[in-house]
């Protein structure tokens, strides 16, 4: 392997680092065994038949001891490979970023900008410029799904090998410091080796909201200056006179969170869970800021004499020593002629106090901060102080960062999002007007859904309203409702909420989720219907006539299939749209994606581009849930990129929108349109048929896959049916019923992980090929043509066949063969040969359409990431398939059951890290 391929000689030296372990913590056979059975794999994948049947027949006659060791290997060694590609990804970010010119057009948000200047879309005046991205919003929320197979204890002690990978990574380091970083990366690799993966009970909602803090921790908080000057840098001219002033540019991002505050189907999140989030949120942002006001105190060091200070800071200077004598006579004794010093460090005070009054920890709070937008008048104020004394590059430095932050988490960090579902609401207004009807108060007791009562959702909208008192309006507030069918959905939640905090529930802001396809097809008249109920209308307009909508990938999928899906979701939103601009209605989609291409997942930046005009706005909010989370905002750089594509997909659709939107999708004919409607359709059909139209096909799903074992993994807190009845603090995956009518029940996170799971991939794919088939036979050889031109021009269809391209690569049906073997009922040889034929139809398809040789041909960087993991990736698979056979003809009570499945469980985990993708 030569230098030119610094990635594989990471790997390769993470991989003797960590056989030097196993052979240390296990023994030196343990290391052989891991070894050969690498190298098997290899030549397997090489086509060395014989090397298969060894394979095969060492890895099914290992005892649980053997095969734990080499399952642990695997699995560490995936972990310590996604942690070296992720740091190959932030040098080549940064190599491109040192050969940038300011002229350079590519997919950069400065190549963004300079293509639209070019092509006269984007102004070439400073001032206009920063007036165009005024509004500009990126929006993402974070979502706890069961799929993130790493625990909080591993996440931590992976990102501290990363910062020893970085800090080895410097050439100008001398061999003691590179040996001795050697030895600390050996001793977090025996840590790891020995961490349980496992974890030893289900995860409660509040460890969900301290995992993601982990994120926030690590990357969100000192992301927003990066993303605000990389986007001041995008927007000044290189050439035209004027500057971007970044004082007078607002914060693009804002965070929100469901962690904690969705309810839907998940009793254990109660409004007291709701509330401890609040707090814990809380806690985490006013520490960083508290941080950065020491820091600042430490470094502006400036020299300013008595008489030249600045009127408004001696003011600011003198209401610090009456509220803290005790801390103004220490600070004037340290910095006497150095007033920004004491100002920061009586803002660092002033937040302290403000924490321990928000949390309830313990400590002084007289002179507390009554909301964000009071340090942020501070601030500004020390900028005009600044700018007075000559300081306007601090000013608009390190302050504005600072500003910039809090502008963007306040003292609440993300917005709390309460999500219920809809059957939920209308038994509670039920119960409500029965009981007004009767003359009496409603019980609060009475069971209005899966283990909530009346009295919880009315007490959900009272934590609400604490919370916004307390935290701030921008703190909670909006309601989710999942599965809106019709306008009363939205107005039951108008109604609850006034029957729990009166008229606080004029603050709330309801948000239809349209997630069946039913549902989204009927999305423009449900939306009407509740734009034309006069109570709800003066309701919108208390909230600035601003409507937010949400679109449901993962059902939509799960119901319908992956093409129709993506349709559905397309018309739905160009119907919206029509809808609100016909009500004069600000709208907002908010699109709930997922991890794997069959739940919305892939390149987000392409799938807004990919979107009908007229719908982003300037405006993207999107859920961020698993893995997803973790692949890009793990790394501050990487989450700075993607940011910036996001930033950048926006403003191209925000251009678009300006050359001409009238209400529809007018880039494509109505011919394509009709088109694509008969694609939509034969897919869902061939997809259904599978799925839902033969009765053994639930059955046939738990055999070839295994979901019997992911239901007891414990990975999340949510059940994985909606139809599971469990008590609140139970938690966990629940079978649902996968042999009774479970497909339905089946919440799309553990159905999606179930496939990737046994290399299959098929929600991200299936009936694709059976519908461009039915498509040609039809219309003949020429819709094939058209197809290709639509591929070429249309960004929608562009990024829906690139996704389905991403799902077959990564699909590989000679292991899924394998999992096919466990299935051996009547009918499941048939299904599993519809499975193979679609498999066949639908690679020839997306070839036909691209016109390319073999997938991911145009992505040689993702197809040789999947070549290279696929052998390792396969012993994990020979593992669980061989064990899993075993485990399923056990009895429950069956000695040595419980190993025999932990080891099933960490296989899954195995596969989980090396294949990237869980739910």
């Amino acid at each position: 392997m030569s230098k030119s391929d610094p990635l594989g000689l990471e790997i390769e030296r993470l991989w003797r680092l960590l056989g030097e372990v196993i052979e240390e913590q296990a023994g030196a056979s343990f290391r052989r065994l891991v070894v050969r059975t690498r190298r098997r794999a290899v030549r397997s994948r090489l086509g060395d038949v014989e090397a298969r049947r060894s394979l095969e027949r060492e890895l099914d006659g290992l005892d649980d001891a053997h095969a734990e060791v080499v399952i642990r290997a695997f699995l560490l060694h995936f972990r310590l490979a996604n942690l070296a590609e992720q740091r190959h990804r932030v040098r080549i970010l940064q190599e491109r970023g040192r050969r940038s010119r300011p002229d350079d057009t590519d997919d950069t948000l400065a190549g963004v900008v300079e293509s639209l200047r070019r092509a006269g879309r984007f102004p070439t005046d400073a001032g206009a410029a920063q007036a165009a991205v005024r509004e500009l919003r990126i929006h993402p929320v974070l979502t706890a799904h069961p799929t993130e197979a790493r625990r909080r204890t591993a996440l931590m002690a992976l990102d501290r090998v990363a910062r020893i990978l970085e800090a080895r990574d410097d050439p100008r380091l001398p061999a003691a410091a590179a040996r001795a970083l050697d030895d600390r990366l050996r001793e977090e690799l025996v840590i790891l080796w020995r961490t349980a993966e496992i974890r030893a009970e289900v995860p409660r909602p509040l460890d969900e909201v301290r995992t993601a803090l982990v994120f926030f921790d690590a990357t969100f908080y000192s992301l927003v200056p990066a993303v605000q000057r990389a986007l001041v840098a995008a927007i000044t001219p290189p050439r035209a006179p004027g500057t971007v002033d970044p004082s007078e540019m607002p914060s693009i991002l804002r965070l929100g969170s469901w962690i904690g505050g969705d309810r839907d189907g998940h009793p254990g999140v109660t409004a007291e869970v709701t509330e401890h989030t609040a707090r814990i949120q809380a806690d985490h942002v006013l520490r960083g800021h508290e941080a950065v006001a020491t820091r600042l105190m430490q470094t502006i060091a400036i020299f300013v004499p008595a008489d030249r200070l600045d009127r408004d800071l001696s003011v600011r200077l003198l209401d610090d020593a009456d509220r803290f004598p005790d801390l103004d006579t220490t600070l004037r004794r340290r910095f006497p002629d150095e007033p920004f010093r004491r100002r920061f460090g009586g803002i660092a005070e002033r937040l302290r106090r403000t924490r321990h009054h928000l949390t309830g920890d313990p400590g002084a709070t007289s002179g507390r901060y009554a909301d964000a937008a009071e340090l942020m008048e501070e601030l500004a104020e020390i900028q005009r102080a600044l700018v007075a004394a000559g300081l306007r590059r601090v000013a608009v430095g390190s302050v504005q960062d600072f500003r910039w932050q809090v502008e963007t988490f306040g003292f609440h960090l993300a917005e709390l999002e309460v999500r219920q579902h809809a059957d939920v609401h209308r038994a509670a207004v039920a119960t409500l007007r029965a009981a007004s009807e009767e003359g009496t108060p409603a019980p609060i007791s009475s069971i209005v859904g899966p283990g909530v009562t009346y009295g919880e959702v009315l007490e959900t909208f009272r934590a609400i309203d604490r919370i916004r008192r307390r935290f701030g309006g921008a703190a909670a507030g909006r309601v989710v409702i999942s599965f809106t069918e019709r306008a009363s959905d939205v107005t039951d939640v108008l109604e609850l909420a006034a029957a729990a905090i009166g008229e606080a529930a004029a603050e709330i802001d309801v948000v239809p989720l349209f997630e069946s396809a039913a549902s989204l097809e009927a999305t423009d008249a449900v939306l009407g219907s509740i734009l034309a109920d006069n109570r709800y209308r003066e309701h919108l307009r208390s909230r600035g006539d601003r409507q937010e909508v949400m679109l449901g990938y993962s059902d939509s999928n799960k119901e319908s299939g992956f093409v129709a899906s993506n349709w559905l979701l397309y018309r739905a939103q160009s119907a919206l749209a029509t809808v609100a601009d016909r009500h004069g209605i600000e709208l907002t989609i908010f699109h709930g994606r997922g991890g794997t291409v069959g739940r919305g997942g892939g390149r987000l930046d392409r799938a807004v581009l990919g979107q009908p005009r007229g719908t982003v706005r300037g405006y993207l909010k999107v859920t961020e849930q698993g893995e997803v989370v973790a692949s890009r905002y793990g790394s501050a750089a990487i989450a700075l990129r993607h940011l910036e594509l996001l930033a950048g997909a926006v403003m191209v659709a925000a251009a678009d929108d300006e050359d001409g939107y009238t209400g529809g999708p007018t880039h494509i004919s109505e011919a394509d349109r009709r088109s694509m409607d008969r694609l939509a359709v034969s897919s869902s059909e061939a997809y259904r048929a599978l799925v839902y139209d033969d009765p053994g096909f639930p059955g046939f799903f738990r055999r070839v896959t295994p979901i019997d074992v992911l239901t007891t993994m414990r990975l999340g807190s949510r059940p994985a049916s909606r139809a599971a009845q469990q008590s609140a603090g139970d938690g966990g995956i629940e079978d649902g019923g996968i042999e009774d009518g479970g497909i339905e029940r089946l919440r799309a996170i553990p159905w999606g992980f179930a496939w990737a799971q046994a290399r299959i991939e098929l929600p991200g794919w299936y009936g694709l090929g059976s519908a461009i088939d039915t498509m040609v036979h039809i219309e003949g050889p020429t819709a094939l043509q058209r197809l290709a031109a639509l591929y070429r021009t249309w960004p929608y269809l562009t990024a829906v066949i690139d996704h389905a391209e991403l799902a077959l690569a990564r699909s590989d049906l000679d292991v899924a063969r394998r999992y096919a073997s466990l299935a051996t009922v009547d009918g499941d040889e048939r299904r599993w040969s519809e499975i193979e034929a679609e498999h066949e139809r639908s690679v020839r398809g997306v070839l036909a359409v691209t016109g390319r040789a073999r997938l991911l041909e145009s992505s040689p960087a993702i197809g040789r990431a999947i070549a290279l993991r696929n052998p390792d990736i396969d012993t994990l698979s020979e593992l669980q398939i061989g064990r899993l056979a075993r485990l399923r003809v056990l009895a429950p009570d069956a000695p040595g059951r419980a190993d025999l499945e932990r080891l099933v469980r960490l296989t899954v985990s195995g596969v989980a890290a090396g294949l990237q993708v869980t739910g």
